[in-house]
């Protein structure tokens, strides 16, 4: 994207960042692509999955790259959730590395990133994917059987995006003032209720039993 392309009404080319005139155009590029004030490959990181990305936070594309351009790159959480107890894990109990509770807070977003596989019997899983031939091939969980499995955020099933062979997944919430809650789904996806009994067989190979997450905070831009 170049200051060429807002001029002659180019700026209504991009409705996601929500440009009102040629000014507040070429004013975004400057600043955040010719001259950009971000971290070390924010823009590159984001240029694809931004638009998603903005979507489930209820933002302006314009305004979460502002944000995560400004925003520091380091995690406030290296924690782990189960994948055998029904009740999940609040991922943001503890900041990484220390031993005071940690909330989320108002007026922040923060990028949740789930990373690996575990297993469920026969089924080996990640976020939100399944396979029972060493992920030659895949189906999306929940996927319409009476046994599903997908992880969960604060209860409900979210749009983890794309399958990754690198089983990395990435979503994004606000704070709100409490934990971010994550858990295992295993059980009627049409009413969302586990079934504690499917869960037994359910086992990371890692260490610790749990599947990592990394938890990034940025402080939303105004």
């Amino acid at each position: 994207m170049s200051t060429a392309e807002c001029a002659h009404g180019g700026y209504a080319d991009f409705p996601e960042l929500d440009f009102h005139n040629r000014g507040q155009c070429t004013r975004w590029v400057q600043q955040y692509v010719v001259r950009p004030a971000c971290h070390p490959g924010a823009l590159a990181d984001f240029q694809a999955d931004g638009p998603r990305f903005a979507h489930q936070l209820g933002l302006p594309l314009g305004r979460f790259i502002a944000t995560v351009c400004r925003g520091q790159d380091f995690p406030v959480s290296n924690n782990s959730y189960v994948v055998d107890d029904p009740a999940g894990t609040d991922l943001l109990s503890l900041a990484s590395g220390n031993t005071a509770p940690f909330t989320s807070k108002v007026g922040y977003i923060y990028w949740i990133e789930v990373q690996g596989t575990w297993q469920s019997g026969l089924f080996e899983v990640d976020a939100t994917y399944v396979s029972t031939d060493g992920w030659a091939t895949w189906a999306d969980g929940p996927y319409g059987m009476p046994r599903q499995t997908s992880t969960q955020i604060e209860n409900r099933f979210v749009d983890w995006g794309p399958y990754d062979a690198g089983h990395h997944y990435d979503y994004w919430v606000r704070g709100n003032g409490t934990p971010v809650n994550l858990r295992v789904f295993e059980g009627n996806a049409f009413t969302n209720t586990p079934n504690p009994a499917a869960y037994a067989d359910n086992w990371f190979p890692g260490i610790g039993g749990g599947m990592p997450a990394l938890v990034f905070e940025y402080q939303l831009w105004r």
